[in-house]
């Protein structure tokens, strides 16, 4: 950044955490939504104190000039920034310092206001002080200042990127010692008695035990996770007065969920109560008592039972960052990952899904695995993460630069834990997709009610997962279909498959071995899947083709369990 230099007296970094550890405790997704925005909003609000001086200039991330808030319900805020400013070293620290604390009081205000609001009370011996020092022994707030002078020829983001790297993984947690340890995450102390649903568990006397709100002891955060949606601020905050963050059902099975289903039963708009898959499907039937199609159809898609967590994470951010030279070139980028964070998020609501975060090329959002468009189109989980990599590769690295954008998906049961579901959702993202050559992957992983397990992954671009996500959408659409036999019959003859020489063998082996008079009528599917195998067999890069063959059997797998067949 030489042509800036000569004005530039330093340069800063700030880091917050541990977000992951607070998102693991969250039972709900409404409590892992605030978990992740209260975060999020704590950046903002320091971001946008910050950015009234006018000696301060970001580089990461884009903030507008004037500062615009953030008014969605998606956290648009990463953990970390970085900053270059005209004053010293000295002065910069006392302005950092100071919108550190004015945010941090700032979010004990929402807490003690939310008390008062929900009508909940502190514990013997606690107060509003209580809050704060939970909150100052808890969440990290780390930074650095340099002067511009330190650098050399480093490279200022990655230099600083390395600090805050090194703060991050020697982080030191003092939880504190009350009375009482919070009910939820069952690490910090409980400050706060409120009334909380908690669901009862069926015993053989009580086969349906009546939920009712008890009192129940929370910390500081989980207390704010819990009752989110009724602080003033909240609603404030993101403009709207009667928001419901979702339920893993809501987002699972969307496409059941109809207006007519949701009037039928309130429990469906009851943020405070949990319902049933067999809720939705005996109102479903009471709604449409002569739709023999939702009857004997809709309802028997296993995939209204299962909910995907989608991670994404751009790929070679370091490297890219470190050819920008010059702090025009480190904004422009910063804005291009902005924009892309923009569309990103009307790619995944258009999808029937909802983010948790968009920060820049970092996604987490709760989607369904499949639904039906009101125009009568399917669109899958795969399509999804399709559509977000030739997005941000259109934004953000434009062919030239080199970067691009990883996924990893787990799909699992409504009830799966959700801080489980989370986890897996990141080793798919970071040890499986961003573990393979050149990145640019998608990782999926589908664990089954039975704890059966199946995964794969594709590189984007791919003819592999085109090819795969055609045969996904056109099934689950019901414009094509395979015998019930399919995968067990290519199950049992992998390894004569992986023998076969060339096209004209393979072809003649399905001939032989799907002819009977029952095949008839899945003869599309059948040379379909026949295609599939060509592909990945002869027209690609297949070196091990037993490897290949049971990637494929995975993928039928798959496919086979979401259109209802055990």
């Amino acid at each position: 950044m030489a042509e800036n230099n000569n004005n530039i007296n330093s340069y800063a970094g700030f880091t917050i955490g541990p977000i992951y550890e607070v998102l693991s405790s969250a039972r709900k997704t409404r409590e892992l939504w605030f978990a992740s925005y209260i975060f999020s909003w704590f950046m903002e609000k320091m971001i946008e104190e910050l950015s009234r001086n006018s000696n301060i200039k970001f580089l990461l991330p884009y903030v507008d000039n004037p500062f615009k808030p953030n008014n969605s319900i998606t956290g648009k805020y990463h953990d970390r920034f970085i900053f270059q400013s005209y004053l010293d070293k000295n002065n910069l620290f006392d302005e950092i310092q100071k919108a550190s604390n004015d945010t941090s009081n700032f979010i004990v205000d929402v807490i003690d206001e939310l008390v008062k609001e929900v009508g909940a009370k502190y514990l013997n011996n606690t107060d509003k002080n209580s809050i704060r020092d939970i909150l100052k022994s808890y969440i990290q707030r780390n930074f650095v200042v340099f002067d511009a002078q330190s650098f050399g020829t480093s490279n200022i983001i990655n230099f600083i990127n390395g600090y805050l790297d090194s703060m991050e993984e020697n982080r030191f947690f003092d939880t504190g010692i009350l009375d009482r340890t919070c009910f939820i995450c069952k690490a910090l102390p409980a400050v706060i008695e409120t009334n909380i649903w908690v669901k009862k568990k069926r015993t053989r006397s009580d086969t349906n035990p009546e939920e009712k709100p008890e009192p129940h002891f929370l910390c500081p955060l989980c207390f704010l996770k819990f009752h989110s949606l009724k602080s003033g601020q909240v609603k404030e905050k993101i403009r709207e007065n009667n928001f419901r963050y979702p339920t893993i059902l809501d987002i699972s099975a969307v496409e059941l969920l109809t207006d007519k289903v949701k009037a039928e039963n309130p429990i469906f708009s009851d943020s405070e109560k949990d319902y049933e898959f067999k809720d939705i499907e005996e109102t479903a039937k009471k709604v449409c008592t002569n739709d023999k199609y939702t009857e004997n159809h809709l309802l028997k898609k296993l995939y209204f039972k299962y909910f995907a967590i989608i991670q994404a994470d751009g790929d070679n951010l370091g490297k890219v960052i470190g050819a920008r030279t010059n702090f025009n070139g480190i904004v422009h980028f910063s804005k291009s990952l902005f924009d892309f964070a923009n569309k990103a998020e009307e790619i995944i609501t258009t999808y029937k899904g909802y983010p948790i975060y968009i920060c820049g090329d970092d996604i987490l959002a709760f989607v369904p695995v499949a639904f039906k468009e009101e125009n009568g189109n399917t669109k899958t989980v795969i399509d999804l993460a399709i559509n977000l990599s030739n997005k941000y590769n259109e934004l953000v690295d434009k062919g030239i630069l080199g970067t691009s954008l990883s996924i990893g998906i787990n799909i699992a049961y409504y009830k799966f834990p959700l801080s489980l579901a989370l986890k897996n959702a990141r080793m798919q993202l970071f040890d499986v997709a961003k573990k393979v050559d050149g990145k640019n992957a998608l990782a999926l992983l589908l664990t089954k009610h039975s704890g059966h397990q199946i995964c794969f992954k594709f590189q984007f671009g791919s003819n592999d997962i085109n090819n795969f996500s055609d045969i996904l959408r056109k099934t689950l659409a019901e414009e094509i279909n395979f015998p019930h036999s399919l995968h067990h019959n290519l199950s049992r003859f992998k390894t004569v498959i992986a023998n076969i020489p060339d096209e004209n063998r393979l072809k003649a082996f399905f001939e032989n071995n799907f002819n009977e008079p029952e095949h008839k009528d899945f003869k599309r599917g059948i040379d379909i899947v026949m295609k599939y195998f060509e592909e990945v067999l002869f027209n690609t890069s297949c070196i091990k083709k037993d490897y290949c063959i049971e990637d494929i059997l995975s993928k039928l797998a798959f496919i086979k369990f979401l259109r209802g067949e055990k």
